[in-house]
């Protein structure tokens, strides 16, 4: 009897365990989801359908190990252009863990014609918002109004909200007559200060018509500024990833170079420019990577100091595809700074998926050192022969050694175009954030077309993977066999057989 009630008390204890464990497991996976909510946060109306985008998405912990869900902010055109002379307004929503919306939330006064927004548009990632170490959400926030004295009705704040999207506080940045493009910020957790980017005009270049420079900034909390630096030669810092603290305590800067015109004389040609800087701003080095056009893009991840990896797109040098300018791949490469503080590219370059169009937008490092490339990403045709007008997001997977081990490709609308010539509805990723079970939230816009729900609408997206890519739980998983059809004349393994070293064709 003591025996069996031993097993009983055991078997219990298992019992126990495995609810646990299993309550664990279910708690730990996030669910998957695909999902275009479009805009509903008009007021009024106006017998308009608004349209916008997702800029940014922020994974929301209310309480410790509870995630309640996504808060993402972006901007549209929320009034109808007809109806007022500035149309474009910002706005919150907020999704729970299953994608779906919970509620939205305006931040513009009806009261004001005058346009609103986080950031000035940009191709690439605008995910330019950030999570202080204090919990809460900080951007630097514009507002301006479309006339011939543009610089004087443009304000920018450096604006601070709680997780449940309310304005915690709003401080002028610059109130020159100075023209800037905040792209982004980040937290220099040194001195609890942030770092800004974009490009900017000084009062005397806007006056005499001067092409603007890159620029870093560095403010206080209260947006005060502590110092500012141009770089000449050098357009505008990448949105969203542009600059990443270094090691040593100075800044690794990404920056976009206009080259006058590309190839063909009439799209902009555009280089990748990195520049190393010490503490205060300062430039140390640059190194100029560049193909033939534009959409040169890229971010950085410092592995060892002044040791960084280089990931983006860049353009080929010979243009495969008559007429498409901006023809490029996927990449990542070495770059190391020496201690005479010259930078060279140590390599190799790795390239990776090639598209006739789309755009890079983040890079993670992920716990187990393997990488993801997020991006979205325009394809040929089957046959080679071209493009058929169909952008796609796109998240590329690569091991330790930066070689590519999985990409898969998303998408909410695949209908086919019913008139010649117009392209399937594209979809465009704009910021992307790890979640706690090992996935990825992207958020962006979609660019519906006529034979889609809403034609020619731009609907915010969100979608959720898993740790796999996967939509669907289980879509790694492929049939072997299934693979290997058809290529019985196709492949050869020699020497055969073998106790060392074979070789594949």
């Amino acid at each position: 009897m003591p025996g069996l009630c031993l097993t009983l008390i055991c078997m219990k204890h298992l019992a126990i365990t495995f609810f646990v464990l299993s309550t664990i497991v279910a708690h730990a996976q996030w669910p998957q989801f695909n999902r275009a909510h479009p805009v509903a946060c008009q007021s009024p109306a106006f017998n308009y359908t608004a349209h916008g985008a997702f800029e940014n998405v922020f994974v929301i912990d209310t309480l410790p190990n509870f995630y309640d869900g996504y808060l993402l902010f972006g901007s549209g055109i929320l009034e109808h252009p007809d109806s007022v002379e500035n149309y474009t307004r910002t706005f919150a929503a907020k999704c729970n863990t299953n994608g779906d919306l919970v509620w939205w939330r305006r931040y513009d006064d009806e009261g004001i014609d005058q346009n609103e927004q986080w950031y000035n548009f940009f191709d690439g990632n605008p995910g330019g918002m950030i999570l202080n170490h204090l919990g809460q959400i900080t951007s630097i926030y514009t507002t301006f109004v479309d006339s011939d004295s543009f610089n004087e009705e443009t304000k920018n704040y450096l604006v601070t909200f709680d997780i449940q999207g309310e304005i915690l506080s709003q401080h002028l940045v610059d109130s020159s007559l100075a023209n800037f493009s905040f792209n982004g910020l980040i937290e220099d957790l040194t001195d609890s200060t942030y770092v800004t980017y974009g490009w900017r005009q000084s009062p005397s270049d806007v006056m005499n018509y001067v092409p603007p420079s890159a620029f870093l900034m560095k403010i206080d909390t209260l947006g005060n500024e502590i110092w500012l630096k141009e770089y000449s030669n050098a357009f505008s810092v990448w949105p969203g990833g542009g600059v990443v603290k270094a090691m040593d305590g100075g800044f690794w800067v990404t920056i976009e170079k206009g080259n006058n015109a590309c190839s063909d004389g009439f799209f902009a040609n555009t280089d990748l420019v990195v520049i190393k800087t010490d503490e205060f701003g300062n430039e140390e080095d640059r190194i100029v990577l560049g193909g033939v056009c534009g959409k040169e893009m890229g971010t950085v991840y410092e592995y060892e100091q002044d040791k960084i990896i280089l990931a983006g797109r860049m353009t080929l040098e010979e243009t495969n595809l008559a007429g498409i300018p901006y023809e490029g791949f996927l990449y990542t490469t070495l770059l190391e700074q020496q201690a005479d503080e010259t930078i060279s590219e140590t390599g190799p370059m790795k390239q990776y998926i090639q598209t006739f169009d789309g755009n890079f937008v983040d890079f993670h490092v992920l716990p187990d050192g393997t990488f993801l490339i997020v991006n979205d990403a325009g394809f040929t045709e089957a046959n080679g022969t071209g493009p058929d007008g169909r952008v796609m997001g796109c998240l590329l997977k690569l091991d330790e050694n930066r070689d590519s081990i999985w990409a898969k490709t998303y998408t909410v609308y695949d209908n086919v175009p019913t008139i010649e010539n117009m392209p399937f509805a594209q979809h465009y990723i704009l910021d992307s954030k790890t979640t706690p079970d090992g996935g990825l939230v992207c958020s962006g816009w979609i660019q519906q077309h006529e034979q889609d729900p809403n034609p020619f609408l731009q609907t915010p997206w969100l979608f959720k993977v898993d740790s796999l890519g996967c939509l669907e739980p289980g879509c790694h998983l492929v049939n072997v066999e299934e693979i290997t059809i058809g290529l019985e004349n196709t492949l050869s393994a020699y020497p055969n057989p073998t106790s060392g070293l074979a070789n594949i064709t």
